[in-house]
């Protein structure tokens, strides 16, 4: 059997870095084959992509060696265009494909783009549309969708175009944990009815194990170190995940913490269920923040409201944030978490309601006062970027404030080297990977010294070792009294780091409380707010059930 992808000695490099993105990758892919490709943040994943579906060379400004084959053809000998109809890519922020007004016109743009007869249109679009569950949608604007709806959206413009190959690239980055088991789902159903080949692109794996059979790992060099069952690679090339930076499973990484000398994982919670004695029994523990004494009020609301498009996102929110906390906010996509965090730091006005920093309201403050005490990172983090190299991006609050040269240059070459991205200094912002560009929002502001940082999203997009940095380096400031408010759908960080977890739900505050208290509310509260228990808690209710099951067993 001819492979469907053929992928030989392939080398690339910018014209502005003479360094190789990656180097010799050597793979093959046959039609209908699963493939997870895994790797630190920066190591040529989205630009591999790039090569797959013919963007590059076409659009390259650099050099690629070596040869790529697509059933059978040279990439380079496909007409510009041709080899969507074999290729399908569904980017991490979809929004970025869309072009139409929508969801029908955005379908129907990449079939009149093939030639597909305006007859056969509609009933293409309901095909698509009603396998990824949004028939109903139809005639929605695209602007409307939830951020799980706009990835199924994608995926359904892909299809329309019926390639042999779909590449998923961190499809669930941005959404909150039901959206993503949802999306998954969507894709397993669709794999099981169709035979397109898959390669999906990610830095969390839970969900997709089921999915892929196989697992292409690269390193930071970009090179290929392992090909081969995810499985096998977690038992056998360990030391090399770590070093690398590679996310395991939840599971599989818990039970690891726990006892280093396991060999046999399980990839998912579910396997854990079957058989929780096999990997022996955990001593659990609640989490073990140090609550801050709720004494020195830094920031108060009251009565926060704001509408956008005739749609009231925020609605009468009264929060009061003290020094020394570290706040989690959580809650669906769409819930109205990153308008809230945009009027906390007085970079949206709100219809009414209103806020005051340290006593004072926040419209009486000067803007450049007022940075010097608030610190917000963007979700998306080119909207922050505002000069020309990762260096001097860390470097321009520094220099404001005229402070020597000599100090600057020390204290950006600390924070770079923490968040990786020493090598990175002379870059521009917008040519590095989307995970260096989280990595560098979060520097410009660690490195100033704000007392109350409000980050939407830090962590997505980054591998476990630069994770772990940037969640150390953060609490570090929290430890030195900073107040830290941070926007995630990462329930891990929630369990680990939160002293508090505000929930949002339609634009209202629905639950404000400690971590362990929220776990325990009603699983029926917790699934209509998007939210899952983190694996710390489902294994001590895994034991607890076995435990119950045992005494019952044993007194019958």
């Amino acid at each position: 059997m001819k492979p469907f992808v053929e992928v030989c000695d392939l080398s690339l490099r910018f014209e502005t870095n003479q360094k190789n993105i990656f180097s010799n990758i050597n793979f093959e892919l046959y039609q209908g084959e699963t493939v997870l490709l895994l790797g630190p943040s920066g190591s040529g994943k989205s630009t591999l992509t790039s090569c797959l579906n013919g963007i590059f060379p076409r659009e390259l400004d650099g050099e690629m060696d070596g040869d790529i084959f697509i059933d059978g053809r040279k990439v380079s000998d496909y007409k510009p265009g041709e080899l969507s109809k074999k290729v399908g890519v569904v980017f991490q922020d979809p929004e970025t494909q869309f072009c139409m007004l929508t969801v029908e016109d955005e379908v129907a743009f990449g079939l009149e783009n093939i030639g597909v007869p305006h007859v056969e249109m509609e009933a293409k679009i309901d095909d698509v549309l009603s396998l990824v569950h949004l028939s109903e949608f139809k005639e929605s604007n695209v602007s409307t969708l939830s951020g799980g709806q706009k990835q199924k959206l994608a995926l359904a413009c892909i299809l329309a175009l019926d390639p042999s190959l779909i590449i998923l690239d961190e499809p669930t980055a941005n959404l909150d944990p039901i959206a993503t088991k949802d999306v998954i789902q969507t894709i397993n159903m669709l794999k099981k009815k169709m035979s397109f080949g898959l390669i999906i692109i990610e830095h969390k794996l839970d969900g997709w194990t089921d999915l892929a059979e196989r697992c292409l790992l690269l390193n930071r060099r970009g090179e290929i170190f392992y090909d081969g069952s995810l499985r096998e690679a977690i038992r056998d090339q360990r030391l090399q995940l770590a070093e690398q930076g590679i996310w395991l499973p939840k599971i599989s990484q818990y039970l690891l913490e726990n006892n280093p000398e396991l060999i046999d994982l399980p990839l998912t919670v579910e396997e854990f269920t079957e058989y929780p004695s096999k990997w022996g029994y955990i001593e659990q523990e609640k989490s073990k923040q140090n609550l801050p004494v709720q004494v020195n009020p830094i920031l108060e609301t009251r009565n926060l409201s704001w509408s956008a498009k005739k749609r009231e996102i925020v609605k009468n929110v009264s929060l009061t944030f003290y020094e020394g906390e570290f706040v989690a906010i959580v809650g669906a996509n769409g819930s109205g978490k990153t308008s809230l965090s945009r009027i906390l730091a007085g970079i949206q006005k709100p219809d009414c309601g209103n806020t005051l920093l340290k006593g004072k309201p926040l419209n009486e403050w000067k803007e450049s006062l007022l940075r010097q005490e608030i610190g917000y990172v963007f979700q998306n983090p080119e909207h922050q970027f505002i000069t020309n190299s990762v260096y001097d991006e860390v470097a321009f609050s520094l220099k404001i404030k005229n402070i020597s040269v000599e100090a600057i240059q020390d204290k950006v070459h600390l924070i770079l080297e923490a968040f990786g991205l020493l090598e990175l200094k002379d870059e521009h912002p917008f040519s590095i990977s989307q995970g260096q560009k989280r990595r560098l929002s979060v520097a410009t502001m660690i490195v100033d010294d704000q007392s109350f940082l409000l980050l939407d999203e830090p962590t997505f997009g980054q591998d476990a070792n630069s994770n772990a940095e940037l969640m150390h380096l953060l609490q570090q400031r929290h430890q030195s009294n900073s107040t830290i408010i941070m926007i995630t759908h990462d329930m891990e960080i929630v369990d680990h780091y939160a002293t508090r977890v505000i929930v949002i739900n339609n634009g209202k505050v629905v639950a404000d409380t400690p971590p362990d208290r929220l776990w325990e509310m009603d699983s029926r509260k917790l699934k209509e707010w998007q939210l899952e228990l983190p694996v710390r808690v489902q294994i001590q209710n895994i034991y607890e059930k076995e435990k119950d099951a045992y005494y019952v067993f044993t007194t019958s």
